[in-house]
Protein backbone atom coordinates (compact mmCIF):
# COMPACT_ATOMS: atom_id res chain seq x y z
CA UNK A 1 0.00 0.00 0.00
CA UNK A 2 1.39 3.23 -0.87
CA UNK A 3 -0.33 6.66 -0.12
CA UNK A 4 0.49 10.44 -1.15
CA UNK A 5 -0.86 13.73 0.32
CA UNK A 6 -0.56 16.91 -1.31
CA UNK A 7 -1.53 19.87 0.37
CA UNK A 8 -1.20 23.56 -1.14
CA UNK A 9 -2.22 27.19 -0.45
CA UNK A 10 -1.76 29.47 -3.46
CA UNK A 11 -2.26 33.51 -3.53
CA UNK A 12 -3.20 35.29 -6.54
CA UNK A 13 -2.49 39.18 -6.69
CA UNK A 14 -2.61 41.70 -8.67
CA UNK A 15 -5.59 40.18 -10.47
CA UNK A 16 -7.15 42.40 -13.21
CA UNK A 17 -10.89 43.72 -11.97
CA UNK A 18 -13.21 46.37 -12.85
CA UNK A 19 -13.21 49.49 -10.94
CA UNK A 20 -16.35 52.22 -10.83
CA UNK A 21 -14.41 55.20 -13.17
CA UNK A 22 -15.00 58.83 -12.08
CA UNK A 23 -18.10 60.53 -13.65
CA UNK A 24 -15.92 63.34 -14.65
CA UNK A 25 -13.76 61.04 -16.77
CA UNK A 26 -16.64 59.77 -18.70
CA UNK A 27 -15.91 56.26 -18.39
CA UNK A 28 -18.00 53.74 -16.11
CA UNK A 29 -15.37 51.35 -15.33
CA UNK A 30 -11.67 50.81 -15.90
CA UNK A 31 -9.66 47.41 -15.22
CA UNK A 32 -6.63 48.08 -13.17
CA UNK A 33 -4.84 45.10 -10.98
CA UNK A 34 -6.41 45.48 -7.92
CA UNK A 35 -8.14 41.29 -7.32
CA UNK A 36 -6.20 38.92 -5.74
CA UNK A 37 -7.73 35.43 -4.51
CA UNK A 38 -6.80 32.57 -2.63
CA UNK A 39 -7.01 28.97 -3.18
CA UNK A 40 -6.56 25.96 -0.54
CA UNK A 41 -7.04 22.25 -1.08
CA UNK A 42 -5.41 18.68 -0.77
CA UNK A 43 -4.67 16.04 -3.28
CA UNK A 44 -4.71 12.70 -1.49
CA UNK A 45 -3.99 9.21 -3.67
CA UNK A 46 -4.25 5.45 -2.09
CA UNK A 47 -2.40 2.65 -4.34
CA UNK A 48 -3.12 -1.01 -3.15
CA UNK A 49 -2.21 -4.30 -4.20
CA UNK A 50 -5.54 -6.13 -3.38
CA UNK A 51 -4.25 -9.31 -4.67
CA UNK A 52 -0.90 -10.58 -5.42
CA UNK A 53 -0.87 -14.29 -6.44
CA UNK A 54 -1.68 -15.98 -10.02
CA UNK A 55 -4.60 -13.23 -9.94
CA UNK A 56 -3.03 -9.67 -9.59
CA UNK A 57 -5.54 -6.66 -8.68
CA UNK A 58 -4.05 -2.95 -8.33
CA UNK A 59 -6.54 -0.26 -7.29
CA UNK A 60 -5.97 3.41 -6.91
CA UNK A 61 -8.17 5.86 -5.79
CA UNK A 62 -7.88 9.41 -5.49
CA UNK A 63 -9.27 12.18 -3.69
CA UNK A 64 -9.66 16.05 -4.25
CA UNK A 65 -10.73 18.48 -2.31
CA UNK A 66 -10.37 22.41 -3.10
CA UNK A 67 -11.61 26.17 -2.37
CA UNK A 68 -11.07 29.14 -3.83
CA UNK A 69 -12.10 32.26 -1.93
CA UNK A 70 -11.88 35.93 -3.36
CA UNK A 71 -9.78 38.32 -0.32
CA UNK A 72 -9.39 41.17 -2.20
CA UNK A 73 -12.08 43.25 -4.89
CA UNK A 74 -12.84 46.52 -5.21
CA UNK A 75 -16.81 45.83 -5.92
CA UNK A 76 -18.94 42.52 -6.13
CA UNK A 77 -19.34 41.49 -9.59
CA UNK A 78 -22.67 40.67 -11.32
CA UNK A 79 -22.40 38.30 -14.42
CA UNK A 80 -25.57 37.41 -16.45
CA UNK A 81 -25.72 33.91 -18.33
CA UNK A 82 -28.69 31.89 -19.33
CA UNK A 83 -31.14 33.37 -17.45
CA UNK A 84 -29.04 33.37 -14.45
CA UNK A 85 -26.65 35.37 -12.21
CA UNK A 86 -23.59 34.32 -10.55
CA UNK A 87 -21.77 36.86 -7.55
CA UNK A 88 -18.16 37.48 -7.69
CA UNK A 89 -17.45 39.22 -3.68
CA UNK A 90 -14.88 39.18 -1.48
CA UNK A 91 -14.96 37.02 1.06
CA UNK A 92 -16.63 34.28 -1.12
CA UNK A 93 -15.97 31.68 -3.62
CA UNK A 94 -16.48 33.44 -7.07
CA UNK A 95 -19.10 32.75 -9.45
CA UNK A 96 -21.97 31.63 -7.13
CA UNK A 97 -25.44 31.30 -8.50
CA UNK A 98 -26.81 34.43 -7.13
CA UNK A 99 -31.09 34.61 -7.14
CA UNK A 100 -34.36 33.94 -4.58
CA UNK A 101 -34.86 31.42 -2.05
CA UNK A 102 -38.27 29.41 -3.87
CA UNK A 103 -40.68 28.32 -0.40
CA UNK A 104 -43.24 27.08 -2.51
CA UNK A 105 -46.85 28.40 -3.77
CA UNK A 106 -49.85 30.33 -2.59
CA UNK A 107 -52.46 27.50 -1.98
CA UNK A 108 -55.24 30.38 -0.98
CA UNK A 109 -55.97 33.83 -1.76
CA UNK A 110 -55.98 34.15 1.77
CA UNK A 111 -52.74 33.25 2.63
CA UNK A 112 -51.29 35.01 -0.18
CA UNK A 113 -52.96 37.76 1.06
CA UNK A 114 -51.59 37.14 4.69
CA UNK A 115 -48.08 37.55 3.30
CA UNK A 116 -48.29 41.10 2.27
CA UNK A 117 -45.54 40.28 -0.21
CA UNK A 118 -45.82 41.82 -3.98
CA UNK A 119 -43.82 43.00 -6.41
CA UNK A 120 -43.43 46.57 -8.27
CA UNK A 121 -44.69 46.98 -11.74
CA UNK A 122 -43.04 49.93 -14.35
CA UNK A 123 -45.08 52.47 -12.40
CA UNK A 124 -43.94 51.60 -9.32
CA UNK A 125 -47.52 50.53 -8.05
CA UNK A 126 -47.41 47.35 -5.49
CA UNK A 127 -49.19 44.33 -7.14
CA UNK A 128 -49.99 41.77 -4.70
CA UNK A 129 -49.58 37.96 -5.17
CA UNK A 130 -52.05 35.85 -5.56
CA UNK A 131 -53.36 32.33 -4.69
CA UNK A 132 -51.02 30.08 -7.42
CA UNK A 133 -47.75 32.30 -7.38
CA UNK A 134 -44.90 31.42 -5.78
CA UNK A 135 -43.47 31.95 -2.35
CA UNK A 136 -40.01 34.26 -2.17
CA UNK A 137 -38.64 34.70 1.08
CA UNK A 138 -38.70 38.43 1.26
CA UNK A 139 -34.72 38.64 2.36
CA UNK A 140 -34.74 42.58 3.57
CA UNK A 141 -37.92 42.76 4.97
CA UNK A 142 -39.55 45.30 2.81
CA UNK A 143 -42.32 43.56 1.83
CA UNK A 144 -41.28 43.85 -2.03
CA UNK A 145 -39.84 41.05 -3.68
CA UNK A 146 -36.80 42.36 -6.03
CA UNK A 147 -33.15 41.94 -7.10
CA UNK A 148 -32.65 43.12 -3.07
CA UNK A 149 -33.86 40.07 -1.81
CA UNK A 150 -31.51 37.47 -3.56
CA UNK A 151 -28.75 35.45 -2.18
CA UNK A 152 -26.44 32.89 -2.44
CA UNK A 153 -27.98 29.58 -3.91
CA UNK A 154 -25.54 27.80 -5.10
CA UNK A 155 -21.80 26.70 -5.90
CA UNK A 156 -21.01 25.38 -9.06
CA UNK A 157 -17.76 23.55 -7.43
CA UNK A 158 -17.58 20.29 -6.10
CA UNK A 159 -16.95 19.84 -2.45
CA UNK A 160 -14.92 16.60 -3.42
CA UNK A 161 -13.85 14.68 -6.65
CA UNK A 162 -11.60 11.63 -8.32
CA UNK A 163 -11.74 8.60 -8.95
CA UNK A 164 -11.19 4.62 -8.61
CA UNK A 165 -8.95 2.60 -10.95
CA UNK A 166 -8.95 -1.33 -11.00
CA UNK A 167 -6.62 -2.97 -12.74
CA UNK A 168 -7.11 -7.05 -12.68
CA UNK A 169 -4.43 -9.15 -14.47
CA UNK A 170 -4.54 -13.26 -15.14
CA UNK A 171 -2.13 -15.17 -17.60
CA UNK A 172 -2.57 -13.04 -20.96
CA UNK A 173 -5.84 -11.11 -19.56
CA UNK A 174 -6.08 -7.60 -18.20
CA UNK A 175 -9.48 -5.94 -16.97
CA UNK A 176 -10.00 -2.69 -16.26
CA UNK A 177 -12.56 -0.22 -14.05
CA UNK A 178 -12.39 3.15 -14.01
CA UNK A 179 -14.90 5.08 -11.59
CA UNK A 180 -15.15 8.79 -11.39
CA UNK A 181 -16.78 10.95 -8.64
CA UNK A 182 -17.81 14.31 -7.89
CA UNK A 183 -19.52 14.96 -4.43
CA UNK A 184 -21.17 18.93 -3.64
CA UNK A 185 -21.33 20.37 -6.74
CA UNK A 186 -24.76 22.39 -7.69
CA UNK A 187 -26.72 22.62 -11.12
CA UNK A 188 -28.01 24.99 -12.47
CA UNK A 189 -30.87 23.72 -15.02
CA UNK A 190 -31.51 26.07 -17.28
CA UNK A 191 -33.69 23.03 -19.54
CA UNK A 192 -35.75 22.88 -16.60
CA UNK A 193 -36.26 26.36 -16.26
CA UNK A 194 -37.62 26.29 -19.93
CA UNK A 195 -39.87 23.90 -19.64
CA UNK A 196 -41.04 23.87 -16.42
CA UNK A 197 -41.78 27.69 -16.17
CA UNK A 198 -45.45 27.48 -17.23
CA UNK A 199 -44.75 30.98 -18.68
CA UNK A 200 -43.65 30.21 -22.69
CA UNK A 201 -45.50 28.86 -25.36
CA UNK A 202 -42.78 26.10 -25.30
CA UNK A 203 -43.85 22.68 -25.19
CA UNK A 204 -43.87 21.83 -21.02
CA UNK A 205 -42.81 18.78 -19.37
CA UNK A 206 -45.22 16.51 -17.21
CA UNK A 207 -44.60 18.24 -14.00
CA UNK A 208 -47.30 21.33 -15.51
CA UNK A 209 -49.82 18.45 -15.02
CA UNK A 210 -49.55 19.31 -11.11
CA UNK A 211 -49.27 22.92 -11.01
CA UNK A 212 -51.94 25.26 -9.45
CA UNK A 213 -55.17 25.27 -10.54
CA UNK A 214 -57.62 25.52 -7.93
CA UNK A 215 -58.27 27.29 -4.50
CA UNK A 216 -57.11 25.28 -1.72
CA UNK A 217 -54.57 23.00 -3.66
CA UNK A 218 -51.32 21.96 -2.52
CA UNK A 219 -48.62 21.76 -4.70
CA UNK A 220 -44.70 23.16 -5.19
CA UNK A 221 -45.73 24.26 -9.22
CA UNK A 222 -46.81 27.69 -9.81
CA UNK A 223 -49.95 28.48 -11.91
CA UNK A 224 -49.82 28.92 -15.23
CA UNK A 225 -49.33 32.68 -16.68
CA UNK A 226 -48.32 33.93 -19.89
CA UNK A 227 -45.06 35.76 -19.67
CA UNK A 228 -45.03 35.52 -15.56
CA UNK A 229 -45.70 38.69 -15.09
CA UNK A 230 -45.25 38.08 -11.46
CA UNK A 231 -42.24 36.53 -11.76
CA UNK A 232 -43.16 32.72 -10.85
CA UNK A 233 -40.29 31.28 -12.75
CA UNK A 234 -37.37 33.94 -11.78
CA UNK A 235 -33.90 32.88 -11.43
CA UNK A 236 -34.27 30.71 -8.10
CA UNK A 237 -33.06 27.70 -5.96
CA UNK A 238 -36.03 25.95 -7.93
CA UNK A 239 -33.74 25.68 -10.65
CA UNK A 240 -30.58 24.84 -9.03
CA UNK A 241 -30.08 20.62 -8.12
CA UNK A 242 -27.65 18.90 -6.71
CA UNK A 243 -24.98 17.73 -9.38
CA UNK A 244 -22.96 15.00 -7.38
CA UNK A 245 -22.58 11.76 -9.43
CA UNK A 246 -20.51 8.34 -9.64
CA UNK A 247 -19.83 7.07 -13.12
CA UNK A 248 -18.88 4.00 -14.65
CA UNK A 249 -16.46 6.04 -16.89
CA UNK A 250 -14.73 3.06 -18.80
CA UNK A 251 -14.40 -0.79 -18.68
CA UNK A 252 -11.25 -2.27 -20.56
CA UNK A 253 -10.55 -6.01 -21.53
CA UNK A 254 -7.02 -7.09 -23.16
CA UNK A 255 -5.26 -10.70 -24.54
CA UNK A 256 -2.11 -10.84 -25.36
CA UNK A 257 -1.68 -13.57 -27.81
CA UNK A 258 1.71 -16.04 -27.20
CA UNK A 259 3.62 -15.15 -29.99
CA UNK A 260 7.26 -16.29 -31.07
CA UNK A 261 8.56 -12.87 -30.34
CA UNK A 262 11.55 -13.45 -33.01
CA UNK A 263 9.06 -12.96 -35.46
CA UNK A 264 7.15 -10.26 -33.74
CA UNK A 265 6.82 -8.31 -30.54
CA UNK A 266 3.68 -8.48 -29.02
CA UNK A 267 -0.05 -8.89 -30.48
CA UNK A 268 -2.79 -7.28 -28.10
CA UNK A 269 -6.57 -7.69 -28.77
CA UNK A 270 -8.83 -5.49 -26.90
CA UNK A 271 -12.23 -4.09 -26.22
CA UNK A 272 -13.25 -0.76 -24.07
CA UNK A 273 -16.88 0.57 -23.41
CA UNK A 274 -16.77 4.04 -22.21
CA UNK A 275 -19.31 5.94 -20.41
CA UNK A 276 -21.74 2.98 -19.44
CA UNK A 277 -23.38 4.12 -15.97
CA UNK A 278 -23.72 7.08 -14.42
CA UNK A 279 -25.86 7.31 -10.93
CA UNK A 280 -27.16 10.62 -9.90
CA UNK A 281 -30.35 12.21 -8.61
CA UNK A 282 -29.72 15.19 -11.14
CA UNK A 283 -33.04 15.47 -13.18
CA UNK A 284 -31.50 16.35 -16.92
CA UNK A 285 -29.30 14.15 -19.14
CA UNK A 286 -25.81 14.84 -17.81
CA UNK A 287 -24.49 16.21 -14.35
CA UNK A 288 -20.56 16.55 -15.89
CA UNK A 289 -20.83 19.18 -18.96
CA UNK A 290 -20.37 22.69 -19.68
CA UNK A 291 -20.86 24.71 -22.53
CA UNK A 292 -17.19 25.66 -22.45
CA UNK A 293 -13.83 26.09 -20.67
CA UNK A 294 -15.36 29.30 -19.72
CA UNK A 295 -15.36 29.79 -16.26
CA UNK A 296 -18.94 31.51 -16.13
CA UNK A 297 -20.33 28.68 -17.98
CA UNK A 298 -19.32 26.34 -15.32
CA UNK A 299 -22.30 24.39 -13.83
CA UNK A 300 -24.77 25.45 -16.01
CA UNK A 301 -26.98 22.99 -17.96
CA UNK A 302 -27.87 25.02 -21.57
CA UNK A 303 -29.17 21.59 -22.91
CA UNK A 304 -26.17 20.74 -24.87
CA UNK A 305 -25.61 17.13 -26.09
CA UNK A 306 -24.79 14.86 -23.12
CA UNK A 307 -21.95 12.68 -23.52
CA UNK A 308 -22.36 8.94 -25.61
CA UNK A 309 -21.79 5.87 -24.63
CA UNK A 310 -18.96 4.79 -26.93
CA UNK A 311 -17.77 0.99 -27.89
CA UNK A 312 -14.26 0.44 -29.35
CA UNK A 313 -12.79 -3.15 -30.27
CA UNK A 314 -8.85 -3.40 -31.55
CA UNK A 315 -5.63 -5.42 -32.06
CA UNK A 316 -2.33 -3.70 -31.45
CA UNK A 317 0.60 -4.74 -33.12
CA UNK A 318 4.38 -4.99 -31.73
CA UNK A 319 6.78 -4.96 -34.51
Amino acid sequence: ISLSVDLYRHQSKNILAYNKGNIMSGIDYYLFNNGSLQSKGVDASVFGRIIDAKVKWDANLTVSHERTKVTGLPETTYTSYAGGTMITRQGDVPNSFYGHSFQGVYSTAAEAAASGLGILNSAGEKIPFKAGDAIFADINGDKIIDDKDRTIIGNPNADLYGGLQNVISYKGWKFGVLLTYSLGNDIYNFTRSQLESGSTLYNQTELLNNRWKAEGQVTNVPRVSYNDPMGNARFSDRWIEDGSYLRLRQISVEYMIPVDKNIIKYIRIYGTANNILTFTKYLGYDPEFAQSANIFHQGVDVTLEPQFKSFQLGVRLGL
